[in-house]
């Protein structure tokens, strides 16, 4: 039977199966915290499950309450716990957030002091990236005023997040938790917010500085504070002005953000030359049992913040790769693929760096690169002799392509010669010698005869004609034809053979020739492309002729080759 938990009496515990704020169904009683009840429920508005948040407020407490947690649900942020809803009932506030797995930061630490080990400067350096961006973007609404290592959860996925924004000043006992000691142990919380002053941007920088101190030496810092370099000797003494600025008294003499507390441990791990030494471990404590939360539990898993948890970026040429894993940069940092000029860019913080400069990544980006620059130059020097090698080859063959070719090039060119030189003989025949010649001479045409095919040249010189351009059949057509498939009219070739035979007459003065029976192709565009005298295609007289009839003036036609046979005799 559902309850609702205005009917649950003050101060209880609620039943499960109670809805809270009309959505969300008690299942389990997880713990109290800081004067508040939380419980495991599920909402109903699509059946996640959600940690529920109950305690009383009455008066002004309320009213901190309801504005705080209405500044809350209004920054959104992927390290910052999801606030599903709130609300009031009677005098009790129910905040809803998000059920995150994995475990508290403080439950990281206490195991790693169990088995005698700190976090270390390269993972806190990262941790405090995701937390600094959290807070810096929530500072924009509100300040959160209660961040402790109980507070800080790690997600099974490897995801930092932090609880508890908008709480703080309604629930103060909230904020003093997180110690390894008690509920109220107060190491985390700035001094001014201790005497009761309201929270600003510096509280929140003087958390997390006392958070680094933790994952660097151990344990929460004391009065007085031992710089962390001598409490672990692996921290350089450079890392130790930050934390002190961070944990200064005064809020006006602290970091003003904490993007600043960031850039600032950034910076210092920079000029660390050959990179940041492995984090030394403490004195060790008595081996213990591995803490199990829910299930069996290591630090590197719930963490993820080792080489193996995929968050980084890669820019290169304008352009994103990624994610990959530390492990995964590094592999294509073997093949040569990402340089250390490069960008990695932390999905989770935001943070921007040469890869070269990334802490995690100096010594392997130096070594990486003197190794590739070595096989570079090996491969450069085995490539320089393949290519003389290969240059060598090529010489000798061009030397004696260019030999043969020249043997052809004198070849063709003494068989082209006595064809030219009939060309050039036929071309100086004046007008005056061909009417002397027509004089003595009769001419006459004889019908036209179907071409038979052509025969195959004998021996002479240029080649007026190929086989199969007289393939066609030996038919004409209307040249007005339409549809592609006309021949030029035989009446036409008649014509324009009459009126320029005149022209071939220099081609067979002195030669002998009686009759002269020519067949010749005509293309498409008018220009004659090939002939054949007498049968043959090769030879002085079939070249002579066909320079000739190139300039006949052939009309265009709209169909395939013509083929024509014409005659003439001469007695």
């Amino acid at each position: 039977m559902r309850h609702s938990l205005s009917a649950e009496k003050q101060n209880s515990q609620i039943a499960a199966g109670t809805l809270v704020g009309g959505r969300f169904q008690i299942q389990t009683f997880l713990g109290e915290e800081g004067g508040s009840d939380v419980y495991q429920a599920q909402d109903s508005q699509g059946g996640a499950s959600v940690a529920v948040r109950v305690f009383s407020a009455k008066g002004m407490a309320r009213t901190v309450a309801e504005t705080d947690l209405g500044q809350a649900a209004r920054v959104p942020h992927k390290n910052l716990a999801t606030l599903v809803a709130w609300g009031l009932e009677d005098n009790r506030v129910y905040v809803a957030a998000e059920a995150i797995d994995g475990a508290t930061l403080r439950q990281i630490f206490d195991a790693r002091r169990k088995e005698g080990k700190v976090i270390g400067l390269p993972h806190a350096h990262v941790l405090l990236g995701h937390l600094a961006n959290a807070l810096d973007t929530a500072h924009s609404a509100l300040v959160h005023g209660g961040v402790n290592p109980s507070a800080i959860r790690v997600t099974s996925s490897g995801r930092v997040k932090l609880t508890d924004l908008g709480l703080s000043r309604a629930l103060p006992a909230l904020a003093r938790r997180g110690g390894p000691d008690s509920d109220s142990h107060g190491a985390y919380l700035a001094p001014e917010l201790a005497a009761g002053e309201e929270p600003s941007p510096a509280a929140d920088v003087y958390s997390l500085a006392a958070i680094l101190y933790e994952m660097l030496t151990g344990h929460a810092p004391t009065s007085p504070l031992w710089p962390p370099s001598q409490v672990n000797s692996a921290i350089p003494p450079a890392v130790d002005a930050v934390v002190a600025r961070g944990l200064a008294p005064l809020p006006e003499t602290r970091f003003s953000r904490p993007k600043e507390l960031l850039n600032a441990l950034g910076a210092a791990l920079a000029n660390i030359a050959g990179g940041v030494p492995a984090a030394a471990s403490p004195p060790k404590a008595p081996a213990s049992a591995r803490l199990t939360v829910g299930k069996s539990f290591s630090v590197a898993d719930a963490v993820r913040l080792t080489e193996e948890y995929e968050r980084w970026l890669i820019q290169k040429d304008k352009l994103d790769y990624g994610p990959f894993s530390l492990a995964q940069v590094m592999a294509q940092m073997d093949k040569g693929i990402f340089s250390g000029d490069d960008i990695i860019v932390d999905v989770d913080s935001g943070n921007r760096q040469k890869i070269r400069e990334h802490p995690q990544l100096l010594e392997y980006t130096r070594v990486t690169e003197r190794r590739l620059e070595t096989q570079r130059r090996a491969k450069a020097e085995q490539a320089h002799e393949h290519v003389e090698r290969k240059k060598g080859r090529w010489t000798i063959f061009i030397i004696g392509t260019a030999l043969v070719a020249l043997a052809a090039g004198l070849t063709w060119f003494i068989h082209k010669r006595a064809a030219a030189k009939d060309d050039v003989l036929a071309s100086r025949v004046s007008e005056a010698d061909v009417d002397a010649f027509l004089k003595e001479v009769k001419i006459s045409f004889p019908a036209h005869k179907k071409a038979a095919g052509p025969r195959h040249g004998g021996p002479g010189g240029g080649v007026a004609g190929r086989a199969e351009d007289f393939n066609n059949k030996m038919e004409f057509g209307d040249v007005s034809q339409t549809g592609g498939d006309a021949l030029l009219d035989e009446a036409v070739i008649d014509r324009i053979m009459h009126a320029n035979y005149r022209r071939l007459v220099p081609c067979i003065m002195g030669r002998g020739v009686s009759t002269i029976e020519v067949d010749f192709v005509v293309q498409p565009n008018g220009r004659v492309r090939a002939v054949q005298v007498n049968g043959q295609r090769k030879g002085p007289l079939p070249s002579c002729i066909l320079n000739q009839m190139q300039s006949f003036g052939f009309p265009a036609y709209n169909g395939k080759n013509t083929i024509a046979s014409w005659s003439m005799s001469i007695r």
